[in-house]
């Protein structure tokens, strides 16, 4: 059951972000800020979750912050060429 509280966390974070990109969908600053802020959202829940589990690893948490620097980085060339 804390498993689904914390996956619809991560849900309602991606869902904010996405939704805020949406919103700010004539300002790419404001763009850029929000997928910034949903990265470092994404990253601390990950740390959350995993410190919550007791397997938090310093690997794991190079994990997280690989992934959300990628995924950034893709989203954010994205919203620099529309």
């Amino acid at each position: 059951m804390r498993h689904a509280v914390d996956f619809l966390i991560l849900l309602l974070i991606i869902s904010l972000g996405l939704g805020g990109v949406l919103f700010f969908r004539f300002d790419i600053a404001s763009q850029v800020a929000v997928v910034i802020l949903m990265a470092v959202f994404y990253v601390f829940w990950g740390i959350v979750h995993h410190h919550h589990d007791g397997n938090l690893t310093s690997s794991i948490v190079l994990e997280y912050i690989g992934m959300a620097a990628l995924v950034t980085f893709i989203l954010i060339i994205f919203l620099l060429r529309v």
